[in-house]
């Protein structure tokens, strides 16, 4: 394990908070001060039950409309699940106390024939929602609806320019039907915040500074800069021992796999940053993660990525797949329980989990490798 000091603990809490009041909607200042106290309380001591969840993702779909190159998610999408809304509204039911904010991703959410039904039930027990989608179905007619119930935070995901970007979604109109409905959205956006998510690829790295130009053109109310996800071979094959040895049991690591050299990728970022920083200081920026460049350097490399930074999304997050079950994250399929019988805090409070939560404070699990909530 890798020990940290004052100073480094300093930055990583500092990273932690800048990354969550980017969305100040999802996280208000008094939702933070609340955890100033609860917080420690509930990291210290293993064996306490939490009933304080922050973030609960709802991955409401398995299906989607393209297949981007760097997508994890492949081998799902040929289930095609869909969460019924029944189970929705019982995971809304059941935290809508603690006030977390509803995070809807997939697949791709606007797949679901129940996604604005799924939003105003949200809204209507007052908790902040949010969606991730790669844009190419969010039509007028949901986009004005959207709006119209309140939707906090909308996510745009950008692949790259108007070529690349269509390549690595692999779909040739993609990048059309994206920029279509995101000047529409821009245009009729009301009080929804729109994100631009630029996602890294090998591919995509060199058209960076066309997020740029999109959120100066549009006006949008953020950039966020999503580092390139991957594990290596021999990190998928050390977190199969390590989830058989603790846990006895099989559990699936939700990453793509990659051994392609990427290092020239941290000195376009790195630029990139530099540009930022000197060019376009009033685009609000959020980097997931946010690296220096000796991590970026480090993160960007065919070695396994050794960071001092602790992952807390467990102690405040969950995860409620399409197929109901019940996970700690979206990248460690861990089951913990299933909505379609157990109560959501009874599957978050196991055994399964408290040993998942005890772990992860003795040191990062190998398919933390390269995570966004480091």
């Amino acid at each position: 394990m890798i020990k940290t000091g004052l100073s480094e603990n300093f930055r990583i809490w500092y990273n932690v908070y800048r990354r969550i009041r980017f969305f100040k909607k999802m996280y208000p200042l008094s939702t933070i001060a609340k955890d100033m106290f609860l917080f420690p309380i509930d990291y210290a001591y293993e064996h306490r039950s939490i009933n304080n969840v922050r973030n609960v993702t709802i991955a409401i779909t398995h299906k989607c409309n393209i297949r981007c190159a760097m997508c994890y998610f492949h081998d799902e999408l040929k289930n095609t699940y869909e969460l019924p809304v029944d189970l929705y509204k019982r995971t809304i039911d059941t935290v809508k106390s603690s006030n977390p904010c509803i995070i809807l991703s997939g697949g791709e959410p606007f797949t679901h024939p129940n996604l604005l039904e799924m939003v105003i039930y949200a809204k209507n027990m007052h908790l902040p929602v949010q969606i991730f989608t790669n844009g190419t179905m969010v039509q007028p007619a949901i986009a004005d609806s959207l709006v119209e119930h309140g939707l906090d935070y909308i996510d745009f995901t950008l692949l790259g320019n108007e070529k690349s970007h269509s390549l690595v979604a692999r779909s040739p109109k993609a990048y059309q039907r994206f920029i279509e409905n995101l000047e529409y959205y821009a245009s009729h956006r009301g009080n929804t915040k729109i994100i631009l998510n630029f996602t890294v690829t090998p591919e995509n790295i060199k058209d960076i500074n066309h997020s740029i130009e999109l959120v100066k053109l549009y006006k949008l109310d953020g950039l966020r800069i999503q580092h390139y996800n991957f594990l290596l071979p021999e990190e998928f094959k050390a977190q199969e021992c390590v989830m058989s040895e603790l846990f006895g049991t099989e559990s699936s690591t939700h990453e793509i796999e990659s051994m392609e050299d990427v290092s020239g990728i941290t000195g376009q970022l790195v630029d990139f940053q530099d540009r930022l920083n000197k060019e376009f200081h009033d685009v609000p920026v959020q980097w997931a993660p946010t690296l220096t460049a000796s991590e970026m350097e480090d993160w960007y490399s065919i070695r396994s990525f050794r960071t001092r930074r602790k992952c807390f999304y467990p102690w405040r997050g969950l995860l409620v797949d399409a197929n109901g079950k019940i996970y700690p994250c979206s990248k460690i399929y861990l089951e913990l329980g299933d909505m379609g019988g157990q109560d959501i805090f009874e599957a978050w409070n196991s055994q399964t989990m408290k040993k998942f939560r005890s772990q992860l404070k003795k040191g990062l699990f190998p398919a933390c490798s390269r995570c966004c909530k480091l």
